[in-house]
């Protein structure tokens, strides 16, 4: 266990202050605000009768996160109950009935902590789990009722995460696959707690030998992962805790039905009759470089009596997202789908046929280069001979005996296709055109445009028929179907006639406007049923009717909580809750978009916060918080200037910079910090660009009024603590800075970070160039530097901010380190919530608001260090 360690600074001298300060609090304005209930969010029923509410805690107790933890292969697992470390459990649960919005009480097990589990494919039942010191606990309830009762002898093994919410089927093919799912006969597959384990395994008190790694060669690099294997034992806990017994268990007896012998089980997936399971489960031997979902992995064909019928792949360690288990991956001519099968799952339409896709590997080019992990492959080369793409959609029937058969082919990706509700057609490339929310296909990294088709398995030798095209601008999106439930679990798109139902965010150059669409696959025509106002942001949360006539949508303003309501087609909206404004004083608090243009003229933006009863006109210290992206162009880096919405409702939570208007500041929220250029060489600018970035809002901000270019401080999270080392290392733009969970030592990620593909032996001067670390004796002003003692993010290890903080005071600079016990990446407890803004807001009244005199100042550097 890391000790903890706590230091200050006294005038010009340095003090190491060894051990623990208490807890400390912040100023009132921001305990209330940190005490405040959650706005809830509903869960639908698949039948959209009904929906779970639940009231999430936000800030578990520090006894909670403290609680013992084992960082086994990636996976923090709580040994008290078989799950995850660190989760966020719901305090209490209600039903609303829809349309109505009337409450449905639920009843629950003393001293709740709760997790959302699926319901049932008609909506009649749900599942919830309660985690307890003797384990995991699975408890069902009655939608129309809201009775409840938990299943007995029955504790569930969620080490893999849970998959609460998955259904037995997906989209084109078989989802889910969790611990928690629904069979088509309304009883439960389960992953639980082998019976009659016996205690873990004992740590050895005297070690057996020397822990050894070896490679023979031929491997590749891996990302810095956190929580690996280290030594025998490690192994033994680990296969301990994430063995599981698959069984089929009626949710009223509790009598259970084991399904083959325990096994490290990752995902099982029912056929659409609940007869067959598709099974992936990992094996021994174990790695000491790769995280468990790397581990050698099983596919394998299981019945209910947990026989083997047929077995699909064998994948060797290291070998993520790939096989006929892996899912459908998006392909271009950098990133080919390898030739082979791939994307097993099963055939919605069927009782139990599994589909798989297969490529020939084409690109419509040469070359491709290989993806994920850590380094990339070649660059394709544009002389190579082009390799034309054609792609099988196969299948075969139960016993799953022979080879299957192609159900339908063409010369283009088949990856993402969704059948319609009348279980014959499917739409092809609808999941890459924006995804639920209709973000765009383009992204922050640039993007294609993507066409979707829609194809006929009636009618196998027809040719795709293209319907709609998204991207590359995000602004060129018509969203993506709409879908249901069937009564198997799997899921279609809804159809009225020959309509479908589009919805999405809505990005345009004014902010999104999420809408809800008509779309006639005959005609190509649209009918629109809905589009958010200018006053509002409101989203489509769901069909109420065959038609689209009526559909539940949650609706806010910068001024009105979050609520829900039942909209018409025609225009009518009726409330069906009415949550209060939970943080009333942030109403006081002026926010308001700012758009303004780079030197080289790429759009930019921040949120502007100023506090409560501001003086227009008059400059204030600022904070400039902020996260840099990499574009491949000028224009895709442009549009994300009018990202989101100017209407959402203000609430603030955690740790977030917004609490700084609340203490006098301006604050600069998320401002723009785009780095472009061409995907493979995009850092070679880095630094030019962010001190352009950084300029440019400060200089928006001072035209403005608002801001007094002498009292300005830089702060982020992660990438954006990296952001802020750097741009105090070279530049004289900022007072001081808050590094939150940073990685300032390039060279600690060999293999890669971010985006940048090239590993360190391939530019060591670029990683040199890049390390703020590396330029520790240019940081002058004040740096404050925050990490979690059980920092989980790849790359992003504690020994990042202890040796920057080594490095910055060894050579004269002001900096203060900030270990927080039990934290991961992401800051949870109440106690450290509150110790945080504490530690932020002092370090800046003291360095930003209202800074020492010029003679106690540290020692300040040119604008732009060379």
């Amino acid at each position: 266990m890391r000790s903890i360690r706590a230091f200050g600074v006294i005038t010009s001298t340095t003090l190491l202050l060894f051990g623990a300060e208490t807890y400390q609090k912040p100023p009132k304005a921001v305990e209330d605000i940190l005490n405040s209930p959650t706005t809830p969010t509903l869960s639908l029923s698949p039948n959209h009768a009904y929906a779970l509410q639940g009231s999430p805690v936000r800030y578990p107790p520090i006894a909670e996160l403290s609680e013992p933890m084992l960082r086994l292969a990636g996976i923090r697992i709580n040994p008290k109950t078989n799950g995850l470390h660190n989760t966020t459990f719901q305090s209490n649960l209600l039903l609303r009935k829809i349309p109505e919005g009337t409450e449905i009480k639920i009843g629950l097990p003393a001293n709740p902590k709760l997790g959302l589990g699926p319901w049932t494919a008609d909506g009649s039942r749900f599942a919830f789990t309660n985690s307890t010191p003797a384990g995991i606990e699975v408890w069902i309830g009655e939608a129309a009722t809201g009775r409840t009762h938990k299943v007995s002898n029955l504790h569930l093994n969620e080490v893999f995460g849970g998959g609460r919410g998955g259904a037995p089927g997906g989209r084109g093919g078989g989802g889910g696959g969790g611990a928690l799912q629904w069979t088509p006969d309304g009883k439960l597959l389960v992953f639980a707690v082998r019976a009659n384990r016996g205690p873990a395994p004992p740590e050895p008190t005297v070690p057996a030998g020397p822990h050894i790694s070896e490679s023979a060669g031929g491997e590749k690099g891996a990302p810095t992962y956190e929580d690996l294997l280290q030594n025998p034992h490690d192994e033994d806990l680990f296969e301990y805790y994430a063995t599981a017994q698959l069984e089929v268990v009626d949710t009223v007896s509790g009598a259970a039905t084991l399904i083959g012998k325990p096994t490290m089980i990752e995902s099982a997936r029912p056929s659409p009759d609940g007869k067959y399971f598709i099974v992936n489960y990992i094996h021994k031997p174990f790695s000491y470089s790769y995280p468990a979902r790397q581990f050698p992995t099983e596919i394998e064909i299981w019945d209910r009596t947990g026989k083997v019928l047929k077995k699909e792949a064998s994948i060797p360690m290291g070998g993520l997202g790939r096989g006929p288990g892996a899912a459908n991956a998006a392909a271009d001519e950098e990133n080919p789908v390898s030739a082979g099968p791939r994307g097993l799952s099963w055939l919605i339409t069927d009782p139990s046929t599994l589909i798989w896709f297969e490529g020939n590997g084409g690109t419509g080019r040469g070359g491709g280069r290989g993806g994920g992990g850590g380094r990339a492959g070649a660059t394709p080369s544009a002389n190579a001979t082009p390799q034309p793409i054609h792609e099988k959609i196969m299948a075969l029937k139960a016993p799953f005996d022979g080879t299957g058969q192609t159900i339908y082919e063409a010369d283009q990706r088949l990856e993402g296709f969704a059948f319609t509700e009348n279980l014959h057609t499917a739409i092809i490339g609808s999941a890459g055109a924006g995804g639920r929310g209709g973000g765009g296909a383009g992204g922050r990294g640039g993007g294609r445009a993507q066409t979707a088709y829609l194809i006929d398995f009636a009618n196998p030798k027809e040719a795709p028929k293209p319907l709609w095209t998204s991207g590359p601008s995000r602004y060129n999106n018509p969203g993506s179907p709409v879908e249901k439930p069937l009564p198997n679990g799997g899921r279609v798109i809804v159809l009225d006639g020959d309509n479908i139902f589009l919805q999405g965010n809505g990005p345009s150059t004014a902010g999104d406007h999420p809408f809800l669409t008509k779309y006639n696959l005959v005609t190509k025509e649209t009918k629109p049923l809905f589009k958010c106002d200018d006053d509002h942001f409101e989203t489509f949360d769901g069909l109420l009717d065959a038609h689209g006539d009526k559909f539940l949508t949650r609706r806010e303003s910068t001024t009105e909580p979050p609520n829900y309501y039942v909209r018409t087609a025609s225009g009518q909206l009726t409330a069906i809750t009415s949550f209060p404004d939970p943080q009333p004083i942030m109403r006081k608090v002026h926010k308001e978009l700012v758009t303004y243009k780079r030197p080289d003229g790429v759009d930019m933006s921040f949120t502007l916060y100023l506090p409560p009863d501001y003086t227009p006109g008059k400059p204030l210290p600022t904070i400039l918080w902020a996260y840099p992206y990499e574009y491949e162009t000028a224009d895709v880096a442009s549009e994300t200037a009018s990202n989101g919405s100017r209407m959402r409702f203000t609430e603030v939570t955690g740790y977030s910079d917004i609490f700084f208007a609340l203490d006098g500041y301006a604050v600069l929220d998320n401002a723009s910090m785009p780095i472009v250029g061409p995907r493979a060489t995009v850092n070679d600018h880095f630094l030019d660009q962010l001190l352009m970035d950084a300029k440019a809002a400060i200089d928006k901000a001072v035209e403005m009024g608002v801001t007094d270019r002498n009292r300005v401080g830089v702060g982020g999270h992660s990438y954006g603590a990296y952001m802020t080392d750097n741009l105090l290392a070279h530049s004289d733009l900022f007072r001081a800075g808050i590094a939150e969970s940073g990685a300032p030592n390039r060279t600690l990620t060999p293999f890669g970070f971010q985006n940048e593909r090239r590993t360190l032996w391939d530019d060591p001067e670029l990683y040199i160039k890049m390390s703020p670390f590396m330029s520790a004796n240019k940081i002058k002003a004040p740096l404050l530097l925050i990490h979690g003692e059980a920092d989980d993010n790849t790359g992003t290890f504690p020994i990042q901010s202890e040796r920057m903080y080594e490095a910055v005071r060894g050579n004269g600079g002001t900096v203060r380190l900030v270990f927080l016990p039990s934290e991961a990446h992401g800051y949870r407890a109440k106690e450290t919530i509150e110790h945080v803004n504490w530690e932020k807001l002092r370090w800046f009244d003291k360095w930003v608001k209202d800074p020492p005199p010029p003679n106690l100042r540290p020692t300040s550097n040119n604008n732009e260090k060379q």
